[in-house]
């Protein structure tokens, strides 16, 4: 198993320096460019949301990613409320504000957990790789 954990904080890290760091574990990971896609744009559409939909209360994000010979695991930790969230059945009209992004995530990923902790918010999405 190969794993990694990023700090990000909310006010300095860019979503740019986000993806580099991903995109550098999922290509020494041998993960391939469309799950590499995938997983990206998970992880950027949940660290944005944390940042656009927290109370002001989330101040740093972990993500913690582990992979073993057939999945990849991405635990996104916040210090933010937990708000519980359910995945629309279909993809939200385009004239709606918001709920794209966890639709897609529930369709990408072969898992989406959501769990409040004593700190705040975790957040758990996994990949197949087999």
């Amino acid at each position: 198993m190969n794993n990694t954990q990023l700090n990000i904080s909310i006010n300095s890290m860019t979503a740019d320096q986000v993806y580099d760091e991903l995109e550098q574990f999922l290509i020494s990971n041998k993960i391939e460019p469309l799950q590499r896609f995938k997983l990206i744009s998970c992880v950027l559409e949940a660290t944005n949301n944390v940042q656009q939909h927290s109370a002001d209360d989330a101040e740093d994000i972990k993500l913690l990613l582990q992979k073993n010979d057939n999945k990849l695991i991405i635990d996104i930790l916040d210090n933010s409320s937990f708000t519980p969230l359910i995945a629309p059945s279909t993809c939200p009209n385009k004239h709606k504000a918001n709920g794209r992004g966890l639709w897609i995530m529930h369709q990408w990923m072969d898992q989406v957990q959501q769990q409040a902790t004593v700190l705040g918010t975790h957040l758990r999405l996994s990949m197949n790789l087999g």
